[in-house]
């Protein structure tokens, strides 16, 4: 089986995503955009206990995502 670059980079990309699931789930903290919405321009890690739902759709999905970019390449 040969490795392409293309799924070299989705190797890393799926990588890179479980360990950013890996610290949200050490720290218990997500990381998220300031009190105003979609169009603040303020950036900083929030705690789980006030962004419940947020925190569980980046932990699942990220999970998800991050799976099948590093687990793809080898089935396919």
């Amino acid at each position: 089986m040969d490795l392409t670059t293309l799924d070299t980079i989705r190797i890393a990309i799926g990588t890179a995503i479980l360990l950013y699931v890996a610290y949200c789930l050490l720290n218990q903290k997500v990381w998220l955009r300031g009190p105003i919405g979609l169009t603040s321009k303020t950036f900083a890690w929030g705690p789980r206990e006030e962004n419940e739902s947020i925190f569980m759709l980046h932990v699942i999905f990220g999970c998800l995502f991050g799976a099948f970019l590093v687990v793809a390449p080898f089935l396919f």
